[in-house]
């Protein structure tokens, strides 16, 4: 499992001072964006393939506690299912050890030209199946 050191700044809460519900997906974005960067595949690396695009097409979330500006979190990420098209990631936000919310995204391997699912890349296979 990898985790993510953030924390909740003014601009991710809304007008009551509490987390605003869609930054939470924007916090999830950011650690699993270095959890790929951990496995090998940054970011940048998996827009610029030439073939397949890695969209996210399904995302989820609960929320378990209050979190406001100036709370410390870590995001843990973690591979929860491998297709033959998608991964599916789990996150869980803890502040100070205790449950503050959960999330999980499907991505799907996608051919840019005819936007239809295809396989996931071979490569970036065998890197997610490290992380399992």
């Amino acid at each position: 499992m990898f985790t993510h050191h953030s924390r909740i700044y003014l601009h991710h809460t809304d007008a009551a001072g509490r987390l605003f519900f869609a930054n939470q997906f924007y916090l999830i974005h950011e650690a699993k964006e270095h959890f790929l960067a951990s496995l090998g595949l940054r970011i940048e690396n998996l827009l610029e393939h030439p073939l397949v695009t890695f969209p996210l097409v399904h995302a989820e979330a609960d929320y378990k506690a209050v979190l406001v500006a100036g709370d410390e979190i870590d995001i843990s990420v973690r591979i929860e299912k491998i297709g033959t098209t998608s991964v599916v990631f789990q996150f869980t936000i803890l502040k100070a050890g205790l449950l503050a919310g959960t999330a999980k995204t499907v991505s799907v391997a996608v051919d840019k030209r005819t936007n239809q699912k295809v396989p996931i890349p071979a490569e970036w296979r065998k890197k997610f199946e490290l992380a399992l």
